[in-house]
């Protein structure tokens, strides 16, 4: 008897990209995803996300590659962990329910790749044989302990030489798990920005780029109202105030509102929950960097400009590597020493310029290309076939050899 063929379609080959760690994450990996798109054809790209910001971001990656094909998909956790995690002013709280929910929408992907580490939890919460793919977002010098959590990916993928250092000598990871592809936020912004920068202020003072970092056990946010009134007090230089994207996850909207209000036309701007803080509209407007431990001094330093860090929590930084930037410019022990030490990182930037190109090609390595290269190395390890129409010859060489290198360590 023959046997009667299914009608039912193929069910497509998804990768799935999952966007759950805010806003600021998806220029280090959307772009990525939508060269998936293009590059494999035959590939379901979905990308799940929450938030509407985040959709929102995911929205412009795909309208300006071209992406049409890529799947964006909205998901939220559940109602009771929501309420939760803004009782408590601890918002990561309802990552897991958020995780396990996708994990049941989302059962069989040939691979779940990620910005962030937590997602790592996928892999006990329903996708137990699925690669788990980790791509980097940022090249800060903090190593935070959550990297430990790189153990759980079958692939980590970073800019550049830095950070496979630091995976090897530090957590132990095997080189050969490792990957660079330069940082992506870097060549997709390169590619879609107008030349010239915005005008952040109606005068032609220096403008200063306060940009803290969230985490309160090594940010100077304690001092943020001391550094606004210290430069609401002087007529040298505008100031912006733009903090890491997370500082406002904790913040009430009144607390927000008051932040805000502190702004002063045409001396001082803050913000803190505006596409610009993404976007690297202040980092490349700006002419001074303020800061502590964010990774966006990296995004700053793109092009090679004055420093400073203020030292809040007295940290024994010298010898320290997790404070590696922090030689890249000059350190104020207080608020107090703040403008001094802005006169002096102007005064004395010629010494520092060498040191910082040298810095930024160790954390971010060859930047150009690198939404594409990290769509091939992801393409390579999952043994897909590149589209003949979509690739060059150095794509597709590029891919054959990731492919053989697997093949002869398997």
């Amino acid at each position: 008897m023959t046997q009667r063929r299914s009608r039912l379609p193929r069910r497509p080959v998804e990768v799935l990209f999952v966007f759950i760690g805010g806003a600021h994450q998806v220029f280090h990996l959307a772009p990525v995803a939508a060269a998936m798109t293009k590059l494999y054809p035959g590939l379901q790209v979905t990308c799940v996300y929450r938030g509407a910001e985040t959709g929102a971001l995911l929205e412009t990656v795909r309208e300006d590659m071209q992406a049409g094909a890529m799947r964006l998909t909205a998901v939220e956790p559940p109602r009771w962990s929501r309420l939760l995690a803004r009782l408590l002013r601890w918002p990561s709280v309802d990552k897991l329910p958020l995780l396990r929910r996708i994990a049941r929408l989302h059962p069989d992907p040939v691979a779940a790749v990620t910005p962030e580490r937590t997602s790592a939890w996928l892999r006990h919460l329903g996708m137990r044989h699925t690669p788990m793919i980790h791509f980097r977002h940022g090249a800060g010098d903090r190593a935070p302990g959550s990297e430990r959590r790189l153990k759980a990916f079958d692939l980590i993928v970073v800019p550049g030489r830095k950070d496979i250092e630091r995976a090897v000598t530090v957590h132990g990871i095997e080189r050969a798990r490792l990957r660079a592809t330069g940082y992506v936020k870097f060549d997709y912004l390169a590619r879609r920005r107008p030349r010239g920068e915005a005008r952040l202020f109606g005068n032609d003072r220096p403008v200063v780029l306060y940009n803290p970092h969230f985490d309160p056990a090594i940010s100077s946010w304690r001092d943020a109202r001391a550094v606004i009134d210290l430069f609401a007090r002087q007529q040298r230089y505008n100031l912006v105030v733009a903090p890491h994207l997370r500082i406002a996850e904790t913040l009430t909207p009144r607390e927000a509102e008051a932040w805000a209000s502190l702004s002063v036309p045409g001396r001082i701007l803050v913000d803190l929950d505006s596409p610009r803080l993404v976007d690297m509209t202040y980092a490349r407007a700006a002419g001074i960097y303020l800061g502590d431990m964010s990774s966006q001094l990296y995004e700053f330093l793109l092009t090679p400009r004055p420093a400073v860090f203020l030292n809040s929590h007295k940290a024994a930084w010298e010898d320290n590597p997790k404070y590696a930037g922090w030689k890249l410019g000059v350190v104020a022990g207080s608020v107090e020493e703040l403008l001094d030490a802005v006169d002096l990182a102007v005064a004395t930037h010629a010494n520092m310029a060498a040191a910082q190109e040298a810095a930024l090609v160790h954390a971010v390595g060859e930047w150009r290309g690198a939404s594409r290269r990290g769509a091939e190395i992801t393409g390579a390890f999952l043994g897909l076939e590149a589209d003949a129409e979509s690739t060059d010859a150095q794509g597709t060489g590029a891919q054959r050899a990731e492919a053989k290198g697997r093949n002869a360590k398997a």
